[in-house]
């Protein structure tokens, strides 16, 4: 029983913030629903800022890029490490200090769904954490790549 609730649990959280990121993303450049305006709150000059430096453009297209990968189930854990920089500055600048409950629930909700799937998907990040590893080029066996998929 304990095993069916992760893998809906998983399923749930993956396909939620696969179409919520995808959706997110798409609307900025195709505008299908109003953009909220941007509130006076403390994370007002950031986000300002990030739209002056274009980092708004680049943090959208992530959110499309992961959001498909979620929602196909393809490369996964790769779409999770697109999305958590984007994941966690829109919980860090709305969390605190939005006035807006419901905003503050959505990105508490993303950020905890987030957490989830990197917790599901753990094993595919624990060869990442060797303490000491030598290089291992990809041209000395280029064959390592297409073995992978």
């Amino acid at each position: 029983m304990a095993r069916a609730f992760d893998k809906y649990l998983v399923t749930f959280c993956r396909l939620y913030m696969g179409g919520f990121n995808l959706s997110s993303g798409l609307n900025y450049f195709l505008l299908f629903f109003p953009q909220p305006r941007i509130a006076e709150t403390s994370g007002n000059e950031f986000v300002i800022a990030s739209m002056n430096l274009g980092l708004f453009s680049f943090a959208k297209v992530c959110e499309i890029i992961g959001g498909a990968t979620l929602l196909t189930n393809r490369f996964v854990p790769l779409g999770l490490v697109l999305l958590m920089p984007v994941t966690l500055n829109i919980f860090l600048i709305n969390a605190p200090w939005s006035p807006l409950p419901h905003i503050v629930f959505s990105t508490t909700r993303n950020m905890v769904m987030h957490c989830i799937l990197l917790a599901a998907y753990a094993n595919y990040y624990y060869p990442l954490l060797k303490f000491r590893s030598a290089p291992d080029p990809v041209w000395r066996n280029p064959s390592r790549i297409w073995k992978s998929f």
